[in-house]
């Protein structure tokens, strides 16, 4: 952090602002996954007093969400003209395997219908959105929806340490959303 010459004497380091704060506390999330996350680490990684970072947040259950919050922007969408409406589905399926898994925890806290999430209703809004694109009927898009959450919140909060090497690749998760939209579609 720089510092800035202060007026009267010594030196100050400069304000932090949300996103100094967000930013270190994602490193954390990253290096040590979501559990060890806490305000006053996020002040030691830092360099500054505990109460400088509660400054920009309401405790330790607001610097979690908003973590979350930020990782499920992180997933990348395909923009609604680029390729099939299944082709773009397993692409947001993947980019969540792909980010959750940088952030150890995260998705425990963002899939779980029980706590509302903005951003996993939108990665819910785009998904249904394909569906519809791909011909299912408003009722059969909602029962194919939650088949999905089922499958990629099984996924993703499945993936323990523990498990043999390579057993849940990202290629085995697109073939299990690939076989869930096949079959919905027969049906």
């Amino acid at each position: 952090m720089a510092a800035s010459k202060r007026t009267r004497g010594g030196t100050q380091p400069d304000p932090l602002s949300p996103d100094d704060v967000l930013d270190a506390a994602l490193a954390l999330v990253a290096a040590e996954g979501l559990d060890a996350l806490s305000v006053s680490s996020v002040a030691r990684a830092l360099g500054v007093s505990t109460p400088a970072v509660y400054h920009y947040l309401g405790g330790k259950e607001d610097l979690v969400n908003r973590v979350c919050e930020r990782v499920a922007r992180e997933v990348e969408i395909p923009p609604g003209d680029e390729g099939a409406w299944d082709d773009r589905i397993v692409a947001v399926v993947v980019s969540m395997h792909t980010t959750f898994a940088r952030y150890p925890g995260v998705a425990v806290r963002v899939l779980p219908l029980r706590r509302p999430s903005p951003a996993a209703s939108r990665l819910d809004q785009i998904v249904r959105d394909c569906l519809v694109e791909g011909g299912f009927a408003d009722a059969t898009a909602d029962d194919l929806l939650a088949t999905l959450h089922f499958l990629v919140r099984g996924w993703l909060l499945g993936q323990r340490p523990g498990l043999p090497a390579g057993t849940m690749t990202p290629a085995l998760l697109e073939r299990a959303v690939r076989w869930t939209l096949r079959g919905a579609a027969g049906s």
